[in-house]
């Protein structure tokens, strides 16, 4: 009876669990890992060499920076997939970029109305429109588009000049993939 753990019995009551759910369901426990007990240190590297930290004075610095405009980056790739644990010591090799000036034909399958365009272009022409941002939100693929999205999204781009066909690079999926890269590059 030593197995016998009560916090348990909340979860055995869910409905839709079955008998043999809750037998072979594992306990779940949190385990505190103290990352504090030792320093974490980047080596920063550019073309394959490393790059020095300098040190600087914050309060010069820091007077300095605050009458600068601040510039937006974002990592546009990654040798290491977002959200995999990797070891201590791993290289990452990033590409940083200021997303404003950023074609939006980096992204494939973009519809072709857009190709010229770059994200802060793109972005500032369907941001300001609710109806688009709600699904931008909502939504992560064109194939999560539902008739409502679509039909809205058809008339949004019908409002904007932008053709909409079955045609491949002229799809509301394909307008959709272009809105939504410009939207995260530049949110």
């Amino acid at each position: 009876m030593a197995e016998f753990n009560p916090t348990n019995i909340a979860g055995a009551l869910q409905p839709g669990l079955s008998a043999t759910a809750f037998r072979t369901r594992v306990a779940e426990q949190t385990i505190a890992v103290d990352v504090g007990a030792s320093t974490t240190k980047a080596e920063v590297s550019r073309g394959g060499f490393s790059i020095a930290e300098i040190p600087v004075r914050e309060d010069l610095i820091s007077s300095f920076l605050d009458t600068r405009p601040i510039v937006q980056t974002k990592v546009v790739t990654q040798s290491i997939a977002p959200g995999t644990a990797v070891a201590v010591g791993t290289a990452i090799d990033l590409v940083i970029t200021s997303p404003t000036d950023l074609p939006v034909n980096v992204v494939p399958g973009i519809h072709q109305a857009f190709a010229n365009l770059t994200m802060a272009q793109l972005n500032t022409q369907f941001a300001t429109d609710p109806r688009v941002r709600d699904i931008l939100r909502t939504r992560s693929t064109p194939a999560d588009l539902t008739t409502d999205d679509i039909a809205t999204l058809t008339e949004v781009l019908h409002t904007n000049n932008v053709p909409v066909s079955t045609d491949p690079g002229q799809t509301v999926g394909a307008a959709f993939t272009a809105i939504q890269a410009a939207f995260t590059f530049q949110g």
